[in-house]
């Protein structure tokens, strides 16, 4: 290639490629000869071989491989100029830290794929229909590659159950992926490339987080003494049954602590009305931990009001950010 190929869309220079010369160069990349080239324009292969020779000369290369190598910069950068810095182009496909695939045709032949990608298959699966490839995932992926075929449209999935191979062993697995439609220059789709990165371990520490947590809440229905979880912002997350009892509130999350509502017009032992910053779960969201201490809190589902001992603490993040509070309370028995 000479030190300065043309650039079709810089100015000062040569036109815009025409649509035609467009879909030959397209085609030249995909690898056509002349005879695919003419078949597919609907010209002699005379005419194909001239179009492949302005080509040439436009862009100051002298073969097909150069010509390759300026449609593919085109078609990733929207330019073709070598004086653009190409050398990064393998890492996008080749070095990738996600798992890249591409497939061509009705029946999805692997054409390619990355060493990511490479490593999550059992055996080389390149030049191998879907079917063959993956035959464990493919009634569930083929019908993803041909809808994106027909329209043209982007498809993504998210985690994505399947088995492949993880820690040189075949197991199951999980995986967030984007099927991406491959278009010529004219809009015609000639294949998909799979953009995909392995979230197992997100999805499994997710399903322990979640076990831990029914295990958690199961107990908490359990204790005679009312729990009452918030988030940061004072939303409510959980009221175990005995909470539910003392205060009156139900497990509907999304309730939120408001000054306006005078919360459980909350009274200390003496009968002193509780202004909204000393309330204890205020307090426990503001960093405090609030010591057991005796209160009185009107009970809306009973329409009374109902004396308790409660305590209050922050729920802090690994950082020690506060995320929640928790508030326990007891019931005090009248003497």
């Amino acid at each position: 290639m000479s030190a300065k190929a043309l650039d079709p869309h810089e100015k000062g220079t040569e036109r815009p490629l025409t649509p035609r010369q467009r879909r030959v160069l397209d085609l030249v990349v995909q690898g056509a000869g002349n005879k695919a080239i003419a078949t597919d324009l609907g010209i002699s292969e005379q005419a194909a071989k001239e179009h492949v020779s302005t080509l040439l000369r436009r862009f100051q290369v002298n073969g097909r491989a150069g010509l390759a190598e300026i449609g593919t910069r085109l078609q990733i950068l929207g330019v073709t100029g070598a004086d653009v810095d190409v050398s990064w182009l393998p890492y996008l496909f080749v070095a990738a830290p996600m798992g890249m695939q591409v497939f061509r045709g009705p029946d999805h032949r692997i054409v390619a794929t990355n060493e990511t990608a490479r490593k999550a298959a059992d055996r080389d699966v390149v030049g191998l229909p879907l079917r063959e490839g993956y035959p464990l995932t493919a009634d569930r992926i083929g019908p993803m590659l041909d809808r994106v075929l027909a329209t043209g449209e982007r498809h993504t999935e998210y985690e994505f159950g399947g088995m492949w191979m993880r820690d040189d062993k075949l197991q199951a697995s999980y995986s967030d992926f984007v099927l991406q439609p491959i278009k010529a220059s004219d809009g015609t789709v000639t294949g998909v490339v799979l953009f995909g990165s392995d979230v197992t371990e997100r999805v499994l520490a997710r399903r322990r987080a979640e076990q831990v947590s029914a295990e958690q809440l199961a107990i908490f229905d359990l204790m005679t003494e009312g729990v009452v979880v918030s988030d940061a912002k004072g939303r409510l997350l959980k009221v175990n049954e005995a909470g539910q009892r003392l205060t009156g509130l139900s497990n509907e999350k999304g309730e939120r602590l408001n000054e306006d509502d005078r919360p459980f017009n909350l009274r200390d032992a003496t009968g002193r009305p509780i202004p909204f910053p000393e309330v204890p779960l205020v307090r426990a969201l503001a960093g405090e931990t609030v010591p057991w201490a005796e209160y009185i809190l009107f009970n809306t589902a009973r329409g009374a009001d109902v004396k308790v001992r409660l305590t209050a603490t922050p729920i802090r993040a690994n950082d020690g950010s506060v995320i929640g509070g928790v508030v326990v309370y007891r019931s005090v028995r009248a003497k």
